[in-house]
């Protein structure tokens, strides 16, 4: 299969917060798409963080564009110079003041590669304890609790652990705990 060629690219906006361009597209067929709009994202990472009695961390905050309180896993943005690791290690950190010993890679998927041109990480932390107080973005105003991953089937169940990446992070952190993932660090 053949990928598209990229005849004009526009940028619309592009600030701290979103990157968005209009591209002129020419597909494989001939056909061209006019505009054609892409977001530019930094990655991210998800933290599946389990306790010793294999309860899993999850926090609760205001999603604005949804106007709804989520419950998700831990996580956020990959910043500039930063590897996903260090993204992930510093987003449960500041989301909720915990810290692992151990961490393992469970993968990568696309965001949304349709329209989107980042991956989310997702990685599982272990050994989990305690360094203080969440340091909070000036927009986030976060709980953590723990939870078990029966809960989190249920809630998702019912829709109030409603998003699709989220979802899909938890169940591949199921699969690999199931399968027995190597360590990272």
């Amino acid at each position: 299969m053949k990928g598209w060629k990229t005849i004009n690219s526009n940028e619309i906006v592009r600030d701290r917060w979103i990157s968005l361009r209009a591209d002129e597209c020419e597909l494989p067929n001939g056909a061209r798409i006019n505009p054609y709009y892409v977001l530019d994202e930094e990655d991210w990472v998800h933290v599946f963080a389990v306790d010793a009695k294999d309860r899993i961390l999850v926090v609760r905050q205001y999603r604005y564009a949804a106007d709804a309180v989520c419950t998700e896993l831990p996580g956020g943005v990959v910043d500039a110079g930063e590897s996903p690791l260090d993204a992930a290690r510093r987003e449960l950190q500041e989301e909720t003041g915990f810290a692992a010993r151990t961490w393992t890679r469970i993968g990568s998927v696309h965001a949304n590669p349709a329209r989107q041109t980042n991956s989310i990480h997702i990685f599982l932390a272990n050994d989990l304890y305690s360094i203080g107080p969440p340091r909070l973005d000036i927009s986030e105003d976060i709980e953590s609790t723990f939870m078990t991953s029966a809960e989190i089937k249920k809630a998702i169940a019912e829709g109030k652990f409603s998003q699709a990446m989220h979802i899909a992070s938890f169940y591949m952190s199921m699969d690999a705990l199931d399968s027995g993932p190597k360590n990272t660090r």
